[in-house]
């Protein structure tokens, strides 16, 4: 018993000293345990012309994530690990949280992982607080974090290199149980496979990355049963990053789909001032006319504009920020009026 109160003081003095922002970090014979998290609450307005029944709306919204990683590394630089990230809602009802994968390798050299997580980002949002959503493609559907499906990935380090290729195989978020890319009707005939390789250099003050994404099973989803094959698709993504200087850096993204429909595609900058982020993108979706997949010739054109403002250290707490976020979007679809959307959003940031 004398061991154990001796124990118990030592922990939570750890636990205190090192939960700034970083969380707490334990040391076990199994290695280093991680216990941290963060609160990401919204205060909502916005107006949004695609619901002809409510166009203006007010929400609170957001979550609070548990973060919990694990790890043990070898001095030779062999490593296993995992992260589990549960998270709740503004009811404390329980999401489907965020990353939850199981990683081995060799530090500096190669990763495997598996599970649940997000591959490299080919097209950087930067401090995107709140978005219209007016967007095409920008070479993310395979990226990760899906709804269902599994992930595996494969890394590699060598130098300023990054490459990695990653997979989404059992489902793709292009398919909505009717519609596939454009196509109505569509049914699942395979579990699809998707890979998505990317390359990335990072200098002093540049990085650059590439990447694309393709379905390797062509007949995954089909036009009905025994249908024409939709699941032939190709996607491709490259972004990259200049530090100016320490205050200021732009960016510089663009997607291209190719899929059995037509294309879709994004293209923008985006620039951060020291806390205050400012971005645009545009978009354009195009359908081609075929009379085997019953579509019509019709083109999307979607411009997108979103601001934010980062308030650190509110009330004097390093782990407490605000963000101050607008955005204003439009979609015109053929000879149709345009849409507009806009909306505003104060987020509430909290790590523990």
């Amino acid at each position: 018993m004398k061991k154990l109160n001796v124990l118990v003081p030592s922990v939570l003095a750890l636990f205190v000293a090192s939960a700034a922002h970083a969380g707490a970090t334990f040391d076990t014979p199994q290695g280093k345990l991680m216990l941290g998290g963060d609160v990401e609450y919204n205060l909502d307005a916005t107006h949004n012309n695609a619901d002809a029944l409510v166009t203006d709306n007010q929400s609170a919204n957001g979550r609070i994530l548990v973060d919990i990683e694990g790890e043990r590394a070898l001095a030779n630089g062999n490593y296993a690990a995992f992260k589990v990230n549960p998270t709740f809602d503004t009811n404390a009802v329980e999401g489907s949280g965020e990353d939850a994968w199981f990683g081995f390798g060799v530090k500096n050299d190669w990763g495997f992982k598996m599970g649940h997580y997000e591959a490299y980002d080919l097209s950087v949002a930067g401090q995107d607080t709140y978005t219209t959503g007016n967007e095409g493609y920008r070479a993310k559907l395979a990226r990760g974090r899906a709804s269902s499906g599994s992930q595996v990935m494969l890394s590699k380090e060598a130098g300023q290199w990054h490459a990695e290729v990653s997979t989404l195989f059992g489902s793709d978020p292009a398919f909505n149980g009717t519609t596939y890319h454009n196509v109505s009707g569509a049914v699942q005939n395979k579990d699809p496979l998707i890979a998505r390789p990317v390359v990335a250099w990072t200098g002093d003050t540049v990085t650059v990355a590439v990447g694309g994404e393709f379905n390797l099973i062509s007949d995954a989803y089909t036009k009905g049963v025994d249908g024409e094959n939709l699941s032939d698709w190709n996607g491709y993504g490259a972004t990259t990053t200049v530090k100016v200087n320490d205050d200021l850096s732009l960016n510089l993204r663009g997607a291209y789909l190719n899929d059995v429909a037509g294309s879709s595609y994004s293209v923008g900058p985006g620039a951060q001032y020291q806390n205050f982020y400012v971005a645009y993108l545009y978009s354009k979706n195009t359908t081609d006319t075929d009379a085997t997949l019953v579509t019509l010739d019709s083109h999307t054109k979607m411009n997108e504009v979103y601001a934010s403002y980062k308030i650190p250290g509110v009330m004097g707490l390093d782990n407490f920020d605000m963000y101050l976020g607008a955005s204003y979007g439009t979609t015109k679809v053929d000879s149709a009026d345009t849409v507009k959307d806009y909306g505003g959003r104060v987020r509430f940031k909290y790590f523990f």
